[in-house]
């Protein structure tokens, strides 16, 4: 199994805990809160900022990026054209290096690409939780 499937199978076991403890609390949460929720607990740690609360950053243009390498790259669109090449690439190199490196990657450039780099991530994954059967698409 390489680094992304174990990565993915530890996702989809972070949601399964996830979603029964929400259950036994008598709450409900969309499946996609989960998925961003459980790759926030994975690759940001609990005692740093939740990834919603980081400070906008960039220039403040919605250029759509050259590199459309993401599948569904909507999100991409409303962040500068620097930014969302900078992710395109992560998330382009995602079945090499798996999630936990690219999140190492957006780091580096500072909280905002991590933010960025989440919420991708996030319309990603649950595509992929989706095309799995793992959760149900609404």
């Amino acid at each position: 199994m390489d680094n992304l499937e174990l990565e993915i199978a530890q996702l989809q076991q972070k949601i399964e805990e996830k979603k029964n403890q929400l259950e036994q609390q008598g709450g409900i949460v969309e499946e996609k809160e989960l998925v961003g929720s459980a790759l926030r607990e994975m690759f940001t740690g609990a005692n740093q900022m939740p990834m919603g609360q980081v400070p906008v950053a960039g220039n403040g243009s919605t250029q759509t990026s050259q590199a459309t390498m993401v599948k569904d790259d909507s999100y991409l669109d409303t962040v500068d054209s620097e930014t969302a090449e900078a992710i395109s690439l992560l998330i382009q190199k995602l079945p090499e290096t798996g999630i936990a490196k690219a999140v190492a990657e957006a780091e580096i450039s500072g909280p905002y690409r991590v933010d960025v780099l989440h919420d991708a991530l996030v319309d990603r994954m649950y595509d992929e939780l989706v095309q799995r059967g793992f959760i149900k698409a609404k």
